[in-house]
């Protein structure tokens, strides 16, 4: 398995946003990446050091494209990847270190290994990568059935809290899905468990947790009448008949004889007349004393007895107007549908009961026009009833007082009172207990939520004991082969003589020998000259961990012939002796690898490369070498990276300065105003250039770019323009941030014309024949059929 492409890279290091292109080729057996420091070479061996330790990404993401598989970068601890070796700048940190006496890390070759052992080591490695992989698809299934559990638990947290959170506070304010776990698993662990509200039982809490405390009402007070006595006297007065001389003429008709007695007492007292006052004519004396005996004192005082009656009953209706109740809304919403029933049954009751009474006045008004006969209650009532429309239910209050005495206890509208009077000490009740009845009710409503979720919290909680037992199991499978395999490398592990081989080689590849390594326990300890090293140069330190490097791709724990090998300027601060050595010591140790990428700023290394490469493509097809470059681009005003095919200057030419020139003509011939990602680079190409030109022309000013310019041919005004935009843009051979103003850039065509002006002042013949070069190897490169 080797690696075909870095499908993408986003927000990692210098790569902003880099898609592969889909012209650009994928990586072949043997590659080279050309590429200035700040282009991202560190960035991409980093990135490749990555899949070599198997450790996701930190920061930003990537896709790895290895033959026809995808890997994302946060899973390169989960699927198996290819073998890699990196060597950059972190891995001569990594490789070098200083503890007391200044020892290297011990440098280990493949020993006499038996082939039992190796085979061991090569089936367990292939069976420890299927149970990664096992390992994988189940840890995946874990974190999904956790995943689901914790938003499940989170979810009805959330209702459990809506439901029942109130302004200023309260223990259900801050309910979240720690709680409701808790909840959940001590209500699971109920035997029995607790059952469900009712809706009737729900709707009360319902209404009870939201309500707040009112005030206390008195007992509604009634004085009902006692509707027995008065029907007991009413028919006891209807059964009198007055005794006295009566004349039937006005017994039998009551009008008359009301009407005669009312005019009697006009003729008497203060009244006296011998006269009739309605006729005229004279009054015969015994009519008169037989008028008289008919109305005696005793009739008199029976119709005052009646009247007296009458009085008392009018009285006794008023006790309907003489209770108050109070206003449902004044009660707990809970009691006042209840409330409202009772109320109206009372009220019902006391209309009957009026009613009632009002019928003993008809019979009482009827005695009164009938003082002489005796007169039925009950018949008189049915009569009465039949006239006025009395109900049923009035008839039958009335029958009930009949009972007498018995008839209070049996009254509907007593009854009525004092289950209207319970509902207001129910109220009150509620009113002592207000804080614990809200308590208890969101206590009840949140646990009857919790019994409602508590079955599908059981189900999601086996599926992520299930998937952790899975996971556990197949992660102790794979860490026992891990072991195996480390037992195993540990015994075919051998010391063999490192310090007199890497005194050898050091010697060869520095082309000097004042070095030496002393084995010392698992290390080295180095001198300089016979005397302790106590410091390392750059070169050396370089030196030392690339040979360390090459060495490691021999160690046990990695097959080249089955690995990829990244290699980041292995020649940083070497001589150009040491560089030819570098060179040649990778070629050898690298060879016969599955793939080698090699990255590089230094272009005599580079070229060095690149021939061959050249050598190993030859007339083949494909091509078993490929060329990249890395450029910087501006990418919303950050500096970016992107990775492309090879210039073909740096490939046609053995010198950079025909790469340099070449991409400073084509920019000066760009128009202004244009994106400015296209001069991005433009700032470092051109004082490179410069300066390479001017180190031949000017060689007595060596590394000062401004007192160069003095010294050679030029307008003072142009030379000050270029040098601010070289120093603004650019420093050194890497290339900085973008300036606070960006759109200075702008000026990069008309400033690049400028350099090219001042070249061709000093030499025209070179600027000439380096136009001339160009435009050839144009027309040469369109002349050539398409691929």
């Amino acid at each position: 398995m080797t690696l075909a492409r870095i499908s993408k890279i986003k927000g990692y290091r210098i790569f902003l946003d880099f898609n592969w292109p889909a012209s650009l080729p994928d990586f072949a057996r043997f590659n080279v990446v050309y590429g200035w420091n700040g282009a991202g070479k560190t960035t991409l061996s980093t990135l490749l050091r990555h899949v070599q330790l198997q450790q996701p990404l930190g920061e930003g993401s990537a896709e790895f494209v290895f033959g026809e598989a995808r890997v994302p970068g946060s899973d390169l601890d989960k699927v198996p990847v290819p073998n890699v070796r990196v060597f950059n700048r972190d891995f001569v940190s990594r490789a070098i270190f200083e503890s007391g006496s200044a020892t290297l890390p011990p440098v280990y070759y493949f020993g006499e290994d038996s082939a039992d052992k190796q085979r061991q080591i090569a089936e367990l490695t292939e069976l420890r990568n299927s149970q990664r992989s096992i390992q994988s698809g189940q840890t995946t299934t874990f974190n999904q059935a956790t995943s689901e559990r914790e938003s499940f638990c989170s979810d009805q947290a959330k209702g459990i809290k809506n439901l029942l959170t109130v302004a200023g506070g309260g223990p259900y304010n801050n309910y979240n899905a720690a709680t409701f776990k808790a909840d959940a698993q001590r209500l699971a662990e109920m035997d029995p468990r607790p059952q469900r509200l009712t809706d009737e039982q729900r709707d009360a809490y319902l209404m009870t947790k939201d309500s707040r405390a009112l005030a206390k009402l008195s007992r509604v007070s009634v004085l009902f009448p006692d509707l027995g006595d008065l029907r007991a006297r009413t028919a006891a007065k209807l059964s009198v008949s007055v005794v006295s001389f009566v004349l039937d003429e006005l017994t039998r008709d009551p009008v008359a004889a009301a009407w005669v007695n009312e005019g009697l007492a006009l003729h008497r007292g203060n009244y006296l007349t011998d006269t009739c006052r309605f006729c005229a004519q004279p009054l015969p004396e015994d009519r008169v004393a037989r008028l008289e005996a008919h109305f005696n004192d005793e009739f008199n005082h029976f119709k005052a007895e009646i009247k007296s009656l009458l009085n008392e009953v009018t009285h006794a209706q008023t006790f309907a107007d003489s209770f108050t109740a109070p206003a449902k809304e004044a009660l707990y919403e809970i009691l006042r549908a209840e409330y409202s029933k009772t109320l109206a049954e009372l009220r019902s009751h006391s209309t009957s009961l009026h009613s009632a009474m009002e019928a003993l006045k008809q019979a009482l008004f009827a005695k009164q026009d009938e003082p002489f006969r005796k007169i039925e209650l009950e018949t008189l009532l049915s009569q009465v009833g039949e006239v006025q429309g009395l109900g049923s239910l009035v008839l039958k209050v009335l029958a009930i007082a009949a009972e007498g005495a018995a008839f209070h206890a049996s009254f509907a509208g007593r009854k009525s009172l004092e289950k209207l009077n319970d509902i207001i000490d129910q109220h009150n009740a509620l009113t002592d207990s207000f804080d614990t009845a809200v308590k208890d009710a969101r206590k009840a409503l949140a646990q009857d939520e919790v019994i409602a979720a508590v079955d599908e919290w059981n189900v999601k909680c086996q599926a992520v004991e299930a998937a952790e037992k899975a996971r556990d199991q197949a992660r102790d499978a794979s860490d026992e082969l891990d072991k195996q395999i480390a037992a195993l490398e540990a015994e075919v592990r051998q010391h063999h003589r490192p310090a007199d081989e890497l005194n050898s080689e050091m010697s060869a590849y520095l082309g000097r020998d004042e070095l030496k390594f002393e084995a010392e326990q698992n290390g080295y300890r180095i001198t300089r000259a016979g005397l302790p090293a106590m410091d390392l140069s750059d070169g050396e330190r370089t030196a030392i961990a690339f040979l360390y490097f090459l060495k490691s791709l021999q160690g046990t724990d990695f097959a080249l012939s089955d690995g990829v090998v990244v290699i980041d300027d292995p020649v940083s601060s070497l001589d150009a002796n040491s560089l030819f050595s570098a060179f040649g010591f990778m070629k050898d140790r690298t060879a016969n690898a599955k793939q080698l990428i090699v990255l590089t700023h230094n272009f005599t290394f580079f070229r060095l490369v690149r021939n061959w490469f050249d050598g190993l493509n030859g007339r083949r097809k494909p091509k078993q070498a490929h060329f990249y470059m890395l450029t910087p681009v501006a990418q919303d005003g950050r500096r970016g990276a992107k990775l492309g095919v090879l210039d073909p200057f740096l490939s046609d030419f053995e010198s950079e300065y025909h790469y340099l020139f070449k991409r400073v003509y084509d920019a000066s011939q760009l128009q202004q105003g244009q994106g400015l990602e296209q001069h991005y680079g433009m700032p470092n190409i051109a004082r490179r250039l410069l300066e390479t030109f001017l180190a031949y022309r000017v060689p007595h000013h060596s590394g000062d770019l401004y007192k160069k310019l003095n010294a050679v041919a030029g307008e003072v005004s142009t030379k000050t323009r270029i040098l601010r935009f070289l120093h603004t843009f650019s420093h050194a051979d890497a290339v900085a941030q973008p300036d606070p103003d960006p759109s200075i850039l702008s000026e990069t065509p008309a400033v690049l014309r400028d350099v090219l002006a001042l070249v061709r002042a000093n030499d025209a013949g070179h600027h000439d024949a380096m136009i001339e070069l160009m435009v050839q190897r144009e027309q040469h490169a369109q002349a050539q059929p398409a691929a």
